[in-house]
């Protein structure tokens, strides 16, 4: 089976299309959205005029098998994780202050209102995401796959931290482990490509660059869907071969205007 991957939409519709026809051509027969596909964030991305989160939210209830949601999509409906990475959220975190906030995160979680704009979603949107969950376990054939966001504890990724390091996503193979799982993708950092983690190294691969997963525990993540100033594009597996690619948009990426010229 083929199955196609979008994720870190962020309320690019224009691009989003582009992905499933892209997705359609590579004949994938199953879709998974691995979250944030709400969270305008300014100037990091060029499309101020055409996002639109509400029409974004319709495609991939129409197009996607399954959906998790990120940190960006939760911001949205002031709603804390539940798998909280060690963070302690006071009660009713969303009701105090932004101020309040920053200092009680010591800069540990991202803080939205910096940069965010409103993705003005309507009741509906926000039941929607209310509803989605932080992970999703799926088996294909004798091959059970986890997806999220992020790496657990941090599934939806609500922390600056950045794993690098194999030993950065131990918790995330013992959670895999868990769910009997020996494959898990995620998205949340807009690789160029793949970032490929296993218990004994860390690899990058280039878009295009069809690769054969090997039988250990392997967490990866890969590129965005959004227009920002990173490269973009979507991830598809083929579940018999255990053949990932990540394949470009070719959308040239946004370059932020400079502060002194706004």
């Amino acid at each position: 089976m083929r199955i196609g991957f979008v994720s870190d939409i962020h309320e690019d519709i224009t691009r989003l299309k582009e992905a499933f026809v892209i997705l359609k051509k590579q004949k994938c027969e199953k879709i998974i959205c691995l979250g944030d596909f709400i969270g305008y964030s300014v100037p990091y991305y060029g499309y101020l005029s055409s996002r639109n989160a509400s029409e974004v939210i319709n495609l991939i209830k129409i197009n996607c098998e399954s959906i998790v949601v990120g940190n960006h999509d939760l911001f949205s409906i002031r709603k804390v994780p539940k798998y909280k990475a060690g963070i302690q959220y006071k009660k009713n975190w969303y009701s105090l202050d932004y101020q309040t906030r920053k200092k009680l995160s010591k800069n540990k979680i991202f803080l939205y209102e910096e940069h965010d704009l409103s993705p003005l979603i309507n009741s509906e949107d926000k039941k929607f995401i209310e509803k989605l969950p932080e992970y999703v376990v799926k088996k294909y054939g004798d091959k059970k796959i986890l997806f999220s966001h992020c790496a657990f504890p941090d599934l939806i990724g609500t922390t600056v931290f950045e794993p690098k390091t194999p030993k950065d996503v131990k918790k995330h193979f013992d959670f895999m482990k868990k769910h009997k799982c020996n494959l898990s993708i995620s998205g949340h950092d807009h690789k160029e490509g793949i970032m490929i983690f296993t218990e004994k190294e860390v690899r990058e691969i280039p878009f295009n660059k069809k690769i054969k997963l090997k039988d250990e525990p392997t967490w990866l993540h890969g590129p965005s869907v959004a227009n920002g100033t990173f490269a973009n594009g979507v991830l598809c597996l083929d579940t018999e071969k255990m053949e990932i690619v990540a394949i470009p948009l070719k959308t040239k990426k946004h370059v932020p205007p400079k502060w002194k010229n706004l």
